[in-house]
């Protein structure tokens, strides 16, 4: 289940699990009127969080994850096809995002959603590793 985080005490429910920002960093996000945070619910709880830009007609994902105790039960699958349905029902045409073309578990996601690879930045990350530009449409996306 998507919870929207509207409120700096929801952030804590993240900051326990990730270090990928810092407290200062996610409120800075969350007073962008442009981003969107969600947490990911399941039965045990927080297990995931995201971060999304909103360009209507586009919204760019910046950030998903599923919390490590949480990962190898197809949640990010279940997680993104919400984010996915959020946004088309709020009218956006396309999700937008950039992964690492080493990042196997991440493209594995991804290629779920059949994304189109609309750029490519090389040598983009500090290993080395080209970053791919993905799109997903979202009019009548469906997993695989």
């Amino acid at each position: 289940m998507l919870v929207k985080v509207f409120d700096i005490e929801k952030l804590q429910e993240i900051l326990k699990y990730s270090n990928r920002y810092s407290k200062r960093e996610l409120e800075n996000l969350l007073n962008k009127p442009f981003v969107d945070l969600f947490l990911f619910k399941t039965s045990s709880g927080t297990v995931g969080f995201s971060v999304l830009w909103k360009f209507y007609p586009e919204v760019e994902l910046h950030w998903i994850e599923i919390f490590e105790p949480f990962r190898g039960k197809s949640l990010g699958k279940t997680f993104l096809e919400e984010l996915l349905n959020f946004y088309q029902s709020e009218g956006f045409e396309k999700l937008l995002l950039e992964v690492s073309e080493k990042n196997v578990p991440a493209l594995r996601l991804y290629k779920k959603f059949s994304p189109k690879v609309v750029g490519r930045r090389k040598a983009y990350y500090p290993n080395g590793s080209d970053a791919l530009l993905l799109e997903i449409p979202l009019k009548g996306c469906k997993s695989s």
